[in-house]
Order: structure tokens, then sequence, then C-alpha cells
């Protein structure tokens, strides 16, 4: 279920925009010890779902490679 502070707020986890493209593009590719979520397209774009609060240093090095 989607917290409504989603639809509105990109710093609780997704937006409702990315929700919706994780729904309907997004190709579950893996978790980190974190909980962080990594998606990407058939186009090879690739985004992360934050776990709790986002902060981009939590993103582990694998993820760039």
């Amino acid at each position: 279920m989607i917290n409504p502070k989603q639809i509105f707020t990109w710093w609780h986890k997704q937006t409702f925009g990315t929700f919706l493209k994780t729904l309907f593009f997004g190709k579950f590719v893996g978790e980190d010890e974190r909980g962080n979520k990594y998606y990407k397209s058939k186009n090879d774009q690739r985004w992360v779902v934050y776990k709790d609060n986002i902060e981009a240093s939590k993103i582990t090095s694998e993820w760039f490679f």
C-alpha cells in the first residue's frame, strides 16, 4: 500500500510517479543488505527505491557496474 506522503514528496522513499514507473516498466534486479531495491528498464535506465530516507551514499558500489 502506498503511503499518502509518497504522492507529494520525494523524501519519503519514492513519489507516486516513481511508483507507477516501477510498476509498469521496472524489472527488479536486486536488493542490497540495507534493504534498498534496484530496478532497471528495457533501455537500461536504472533507479533505486530506498528502504528508509533517501541518501545517495547508501547505494552500494556494485550498482554502478
